[in-house]
């Protein structure tokens, strides 16, 4: 069902929000099953998510939260027979819950500790140097060592790379994230399609040599117009990007492993091998640029332990969870 018929919400917001709104009416009890009975019942709707989600965590929680405070906000007409400030005290209801579930996901925030969900994940423990000693490795050439290679030569952006087209000089791109080559010797990267596109409009990069090399082998081994392309010849969607990166990257490092990590990796690795004190703001805003954040949000991404930037020991690590 689509609960944000007619509403300038983005279509993808929307596909999120009508599926966790749907999910949490399967979990609440008979004669419960509506999103308004969801919002008059609070508390009947939580228990029903303690009681049967299977990753029951902050922030699985946030985002189905998130969905019914959305809800509330774009349909107003949904409650006709609510005065408004009948519908604003259960809007203030659900503010409470969204702030007292999100506040220990804002505190790990704040201190630099992994999720739940990632310290479930092997690749946690990688380090960047793990991941360019393993890259390396790799027979040049090769899809694994590329993909690796993107992540790990020049600062890493997120899926971004899902249908990214290779043109040469003054060719006009089809796609919003594009390789252009200029002569034998330069390569530079756009990318308009990312998460906070609306904020940072685009990043660029201008390829190092050693990542030039490494693309020019993988196309010698295997002609292409794309960077990365699925099983059938075509260009990926964001969706099965992320799924055949997870795939490949558990295969090729033994662990699981996702795309985050490398930032996470990055950052940790950058802070750690680098005077901070010297850097300049501008400095430090040219490489979370080319990252699509902020330079706080830079400085969120490193992996703190022990009081100290560096790699995590998930054996200490553990005891110190709640």
């Amino acid at each position: 069902m689509d609960y944000f018929e007619n509403t300038l919400l983005n279509p993808k917001s929307i596909a999120l929000f009508n599926s966790k709104i749907n999910e949490w009416i399967g979990y609440m009890p008979p004669f419960y099953r509506s999103i308004i009975c969801i919002i008059l019942f609070p508390t009947i709707a939580m228990d029903a998510l303690e009681k049967h989600l299977a990753i029951n965590t902050n922030t699985n929680k946030h985002n189905l939260i998130t969905a019914i405070l959305s809800f509330m906000r774009h349909r107003p007409d949904a409650f006709p027979t609510m005065t408004v400030q009948e519908r604003n005290q259960h809007r203030q209801t659900w503010l409470q819950l969204h702030t007292a579930n999100d506040a220990p996901i804002i505190q790990r925030r704040l201190e630099n500790r992994p999720t739940d969900n990632q310290l479930k994940k092997g690749g946690i423990k990688l380090t960047f140097d793990d991941l360019v000693k393993k890259r390396n490795e790799l027979p040049l050439g090769s899809i694994e060592r590329l993909l690796i290679a993107m992540y790990t030569m020049i600062p890493p952006v997120r899926a971004d790379y899902f249908a990214t087209e290779i043109i040469s000089e003054d060719q006009a791109p089809k796609e919003k994230n594009y390789i252009r080559r200029r002569g034998p010797a330069r390569m530079e990267c756009v990318i308009t399609d990312f998460k906070t596109a609306k904020q940072y409009k685009q990043i660029t990069n201008n390829f190092p040599p050693e990542l030039i090399a490494e693309i020019d082998a993988s196309l010698e081994k295997q002609p292409r117009n794309y960077l990365f392309l699925n099983a059938n010849g075509k260009p990926h969607t964001r969706g099965s990007y992320i799924l055949w990166t997870g795939r490949l990257l558990k295969r090729v490092l033994g662990t699981t492993f996702t795309l985050v990590f490398f930032r996470h990796a990055f950052v940790t690795n950058f802070i750690f091998t680098n005077n901070m004190a010297t850097m300049t703001d501008a400095e430090l805003k040219l490489i979370s640029d080319k990252m699509g954040h902020s330079p706080e949000m830079f400085r969120a991404y490193k992996w703190v332990h022990q009081g100290a930037t560096g790699e995590l020991n998930l054996e200490e690590k553990e005891d110190d969870e709640d």
